[in-house]
């Protein structure tokens, strides 16, 4: 789409925009009068349980609405019913009310009743109310002191309450005032305006396929005429908007236009009228080009938050040092210049004009300048339903709106009004249409900042999300658009899963964001819930941003639905809120079919691409969170990135079993081993085997510092202030370097480098291990240490532990670990790796491998040898109660989808998979079934059974498998065909003489 169509469209909306709420106010000719008081006289009923000063009102004719006789006063705490002649509301009614609040109280109210059910509208006062008794778009919008006129689409917000059509037989008018008795609220000209409403556009167009023939430069043009058909009953003037389908627009009646395209799919072409009033009605048609090479896949990048204000334009800061494509450019590879189509949320207005929100704490603003950011980023659409996006007023809106049409970024999602802000993106790439529908509930009811940031009828706002307003996003465009794409920004900011029944946010610091109170949609649907309606309605893709922190993905009846893509351009300070991700769909003829996601990190506010074992942190917590909501993900562990299985029944399950041999130390009441890392070929799914025999317990850790391994991959949360830290090339444990001290005698304080920021603890485990590796050359005195915290910022430290003793003198490579006594209250934890002033020369450490192990239960391997998968546990303890030396540990890990690839000089023999090897019934009398699954048919199967003295009692040759469940019924006789005794046994699968897995049964005849 051309800069000159855009902002030929953008000026259109502005001039449109000031038509629509003209024609509003100015022009009611068909208005049908409802209630507006001439007569001089009513009868007024209490509204039960609410009237107080049932006698505080009067017909009054001093202060009346243009010019009238009279007008209703409230000045009590009464609430009012009116029995009016029965109305019935069609599916477009519309109505109006005129208030004029003289002094504001706590609720100024009016409502509409059938015989079952009221809706009321609070128009104005000071107490914060319940959404699901009012609707509350218009509380605090308007002045004080002068008459306001409320447009209130009746039919629309009933039907979304209550599901039915009503017979209006009541009005309802409100002056509350339980504890502030000041408030006074004047009512006059209820009015029906539905018939003085401006008309949408019924339009119609079809096309004429025209000659085809070569031109000069040796291509095949096709041209074809299009034709159009408008009826609009109030306006002389319309506009076209013609987009062709093949990145071509136009804006006359009837074009033609020439095709120069090869390809293998009809082309969507749709053209959208809009009148002289800025309604805006469309249509499409499909044009069939010469057959040619697919133009499929098509492919979008969605990205999470951006905010380019605030930090980032401090003095001295990122835009001003090095310009504001700098934030950018890192990542500018696998964004704008990997997709066709890239969409991200816009968080703050980009603008140098209006005042600040009157009572929202936390506003903000970017230099228009900033938008040649998202331009250099390749960004092609943004949303801007959020609640920044009214920090600075409609003025600030707009001069968004203008800014963005200059660099040519459409967007959605907020406006002058309720129409506007619901206006969709129609974006055609390819032939194939998409539909862009945003909206939000983060409106700030719940904290009653008014004005509240959802649009109405005649309020400047976003589009409010609701199941209603959904559905009705959706119904709107699924005639003329090929895909619909959902973005929500809503949720529980700082949660890591979609929830529901959150509270206000935990401490915060009132320089970073807002806290939230509960969401409640009419009718009350959470996170979830509301998404998975979306998808139910009509929606192909659900895209939600606000949390601020990744969360894990759904997929909802074969469709995506991303929880959160947290945040990407973001001057926050948490570190939880830094890990990010790109995620790139691929389109074809039957839609979205494949969706991967590329881990990223807001390094010192600046996305970096996250690379190696710490970009494979980021997509394994991302597929363990995935899998919570039932969901499986792909982690390709080579190019460390993520594929997510839209489909699971023929997902490919590829196991791998690992062998370990490890050693054990004795403790006062078991053998335990340290802390093993898994080999990571996926993702651990059974803890198949631990031999030799005994009551062997496991448990499963994650790490919680993905950075500890002090590799170059994106992150650099190690704060390193001195010289004499650093990171170190030539010495390392693991990888290509390590984190590195240099400290002479002569300093007389100890050396230390910890994080940029506290690190978040999530979990209620008490099961926490620090760890690392250590080196030292001339030591003084070298450790890491652990700090807990109750707050993030400054509080008084609770406790700490060290990893070992101070560490002096010359060490090689060793690793340490510690079981930690983490205080209760403990919410934050800082790492330190100290180092002490030797006391001659200069004293060399080296820190590789550092974090801290968040342990789960123990459990048996016995009984209990499943783990859940994928997931993102990284390591293992194994323990006993017997006395043993050491163990043989056999583990099978499983990844999901696509094999990985091998190389194709020397490809390994793949390992004969064994799983979910176990035998029913256990304890056995009489006979029992052994089941086990392979993942592709072998040979040299065999089964063999031990007794508890290790003794082979039957050897089973294993023919005529199966690539997935296998069975073989044993009927407890051994070789020689005798019945064995009751008692323990061992049965294994193996492969020649490796011994693939093991179990344990227990012969009770």
């Amino acid at each position: 789409m051309s800069v000159d169509t855009i902002m030929y469209k953008k000026r259109l909306i502005v001039f449109f925009t000031f038509l629509f709420i003209t024609t509003l106010l100015f022009s009611h000719q068909r208005a049908q009068v409802i209630e507006d008081f001439e007569q001089s006289s009513v009868i007024l009923e209490s509204y039960p349980g609410q009237d107080f000063d049932p006698n505080d009102w009067c017909i009054d004719s001093t202060n009346t609405h243009n010019n009238s006789q009279y007008s209703l006063k409230l000045f009590g705490n009464t609430w009012k019913v009116e029995q009016i002649t029965p109305i019935t509301l069609d599916s477009n009614s519309v109505w109006t009310v005129s208030a004029l609040v003289e002094t504001k109280g706590e609720i100024h109210g009016f409502g509409i009743m059938d015989s079952v059910n009221v809706l009321m509208y609070s128009l104005d006062g000071h107490e914060e109310l319940n959404i699901e008794e009012f609707i509350t778009v218009y509380q605090g919008a308007f002045p004080e002191q002068v008459w306001d006129t409320y447009y209130l689409p009746v039919t629309d917000d009933w039907f979304a309450w209550f599901e039915y059509y009503p017979t209006i037989t009541a009005l309802l008018f409100i002056n509350d005032l339980d504890t502030d008795p000041d408030g006074v609220v004047y009512f006059d000209d209820i009015l029906n305006v539905t018939e003085d409403l401006p008309a949408i556009p019924e339009v119609d167009i079809w096309s004429s396929r025209g000659r085809e023939y070569m031109d000069s430069f040796g291509k095949r043009n096709l041209d074809v005429q299009f034709f159009s058909e408008v009826f609009d009953p109030d306006s002389d003037t319309l506009f076209y908007h013609w987009d062709f389908g093949d990145g071509n627009t136009s804006s006359v009646e009837n074009p033609a236009h020439t095709y120069v395209i090869y390809d293998d799919h009809p082309y969507n072409v749709f053209l959208e009228v809009t009148d002289d009033t800025g309604m805006i009605g469309r249509a499409n048609c499909q044009i069939v080009p010469d057959q040619g090479t697919s133009s499929f896949p098509i492919t979008m990048n969605f990205i999470g938050d951006i905010l380019l204000a605030r930090g980032y334009e401090n003095p001295g800061g990122i835009i001003q040092t090095y310009g504001v494509e700098a934030i950018f450019e890192p990542t500018l590879n696998l964004l704008g210049n990997a997709a066709d189509v890239t969409i991200a949320n816009l968080e703050c207005p980009l603008t140098d004009q209006g005042t600040p929100h009157p009572t929202k704490p936390i506003y903000f603003r970017g230099d228009p300048d900033n938008v040649e950011g998202l331009s250099y980023a390749g960004i092609d659409i943004v949303t801007l339903a959020n609640n920044h996006i009214l920090d600075y007023g409609l003025i600030g809106l707009q001069q968004t709106q203008d800014v963005l049409a200059q660099e040519q970024i459409l967007y959605s999602g907020a406006g002058a009004n309720s129409y506007e802000a619901y206006t969709p993106i129609l974006y055609t790439q390819n032939g194939v249409t998409f539909a862009f529908l945003a909206s939000s509930d983060r409106t700030g009811q719940y904290n009653n900042y008014q004005p509240y940031l959802n649009a109405g009828y005649n309020k400047p706002g976003f589009a409010y999300m609701t199941p209603y307003y959904i559905s009705q996003q959706i119904a709107e465009v699924e005639d003329v658009s090929d895909l619909q794409i959902i973005e929500m920004h809503a949720g529980s900011e700082y949660s890591l899963a979609p929830g529901s029944q959150y509270d206000k946010s935990e401490e915060l610091n009132p320089y970073q964001d807002e806290g939230y109170n509960p969401k409640a949609d009419v009718p009350h649907m959470w996170d979830r819930a509301i998404r998975q309606h979306a998808i139910d309605a009509g929606a192909d893709l659900v895209i939600c941003h606000h949390p601020h922190i990744i969360q894990g993905f759904e997929v909802y009846h074969n469709k995506l639905i991303a929880h959160s893509l947290g945040n990407f351009v973001f001057d926050l300070m948490y570190p939880e809120t830094m890990p990010t991700m790109i995620l790139n769909a691929k389109i074809n003829e039957n839609g979205f079919y494949e969706y991967r996601v590329k881990p990223a990190y807001i390094d010192d506010w600046i996305p970096q691409p996250a690379t190696g074992e710490f970009g494979l942190h980021i997509l394994d917590y991302l597929a363990y969170r995935s899998k919570e909501l039932n969901t499986y993900i792909y982690v390709d562990r080579d190019s460390v990135y993520a594929k997510i299985i839209l489909d699971t029944l023929n997902m490919n399950v590829n196991s791998q079993i690992f062998t370990d041999y490890i050693t054990l130390q004795q403790t006062d009441d078991y053998s335990m081993s340290a802390p093993q890392k898994t080999t990571h070929y996926a993702n651990i799914s059974e803890m198949s085997s631990i031999s030799p025999i005994g009551d062997w317990e496991y448990r499963l850790g994650k790490e919680n510092v993905w950075f500890g391994n002090m590799e170059d991959e994106g992150c650099t949360m190690w704060d390193l202030i001195e010289p004499e830290e650093f990171y170190d090339n030539t010495v390392h444990y693991e990888g290509q370097r390590s984190l590195a001290h240099e400290w002479d005698s002569n300093n007389y304080y100890d050396l230390i480098t910890n994080f940029e920021g506290r690190l978040k603890r999530y979990s209620d485990s008490t099961n926490y291990s620090l760890h690392g590796c250590i080196k030292t050359q001339n030591a003084g005195g070298v450790n890491i240490q652990v700090r807990y915290y109750e707050t993030r910022w400054y509080s008084y430290l609770l406790g700490s532990d060290y990893v070992t003793t101070d560490i002096v003198g010359d060490t090689d490579w060793t690793y340490y670990y510690k079981v930690l006594n983490m205080p209760a209250n403990t919410n934050y934890i800082d790492i330190y790796l100290k180092s002490e002033a030797p006391s001659s020369g200069t004293s060399y450490a080296w820190f590789d491998n550092v974090g801290i192990i968040e342990w789960n239960d123990w459990r048996s391997q016995d009984t209990n040898p499943y783990i859940e998968s994928p997931n993102d546990w990284y390591y293992y303890q194994v323990r006993t109660d017997d006395a043993i030396g050491n163990a043989t540990v056999k583990y099978i890990e499983t990844a999901y989808g696509p094999l990985p690839q091998v190389g194709v000089s020397d490809p390994p023999e793949p390992q004969p998979i064994i799983s979910s090897l176990f035998n029913y019934p256990n304890p056995i009398k009489g006979r029992t079934t052994i089941s086990f699954s392979l993942n592709k048919i072998y040979d040299n199967i065999q089964l063999k059974i031990y007794n508890i003295r290790g003794q082979l009692v039957r050897l089973e040759e294993l023919y005529s498998l199966k690539s997935g469940k296998n069975e073989y019924i044993w009927d407890l006789h051994d070789n020689d065909g005798k019945e064995v005794a009751n008692g323990i046994y061992f049965y294994s699968i193996s492969k020649g003489k490796e011994i693939l897995t093991t179990q344990k049964c227990v012969i009770l005849n």
